[in-house]
C-alpha cells in the first residue's frame, strides 16, 4: 500500500446525479423537520424500515445530521456510530482538501483493495447488529 498526498481542486467537483441525491434528501431532511417542530408527525425517510419493520444498516442518519447540526456529538455516535464517524470523517477530509489544496491518495494492490472491502463489509455488519440493537 503507499500512501501519498496529491495535489487536487480545493473543492471537488462531485457528479451531478450525486449532487442531485444529496440536495434532494437534505430538502427532505429540513422539510420534515420542519413539519416536526409545527407538531406533525415525524416523517419516516427510510423505505427498508418502511417495508420490513426492521432499520436498515444507515437507518438513524437524518437523526446522527440533526444531532450534529445541536452540537450533540456524543447522541449522533450513539445513534449511527459508522454514518456518524463517515460525516466527520468526511468533512475533514473536506476541510484540509479546501484549506491545502491537496488530498490523501491510497494505491492498493488488488489483494489490499479485497481486505479493505472485507473490513469494510465487516464494519457495516458490526454497524447493523448495533443499530438494530438500539433502534428496534
Amino acid at each position: 500500500m503507499k500512501v501519498r498526498w496529491a495535489s487536487a481542486p480545493r473543492l471537488p467537483r462531485p457528479p451531478l446525479w450525486a449532487a442531485a441525491l444529496v440536495g434532494s434528501w437534505l430538502l427532505l431532511v429540513a422539510g420534515g423537520a420542519f413539519l416536526e417542530h409545527r407538531g406533525h408527525a415525524s416523517l419516516e425517510t427510510c423505505l427498508f424500515h418502511r417495508l420490513s419493520g426492521h432499520p436498515c444498516p444507515t437507518c438513524g442518519s437524518t437523526r446522527v445530521v440533526l444531532a450534529f447540526a445541536r452540537g450533540d456529538w456524543g447522541g449522533a455516535l450513539r445513534l449511527n456510530p459508522l454514518v456518524a464517524l463517515g460525516l466527520g470523517l468526511g468533512a475533514l477530509w473536506l476541510l484540509l482538501r479546501a484549506v491545502s489544496g491537496r488530498t490523501l491518495r491510497l494505491d492498493l494492490s488488488l489483494r489490499e483493495r479485497g481486505a479493505l472491502l472485507a473490513a469494510g463489509v465487516t464494519l457495516l455488519l458490526a454497524n447493523w447488529i448495533w443499530v438494530l440493537q438500539t433502534q428496534s
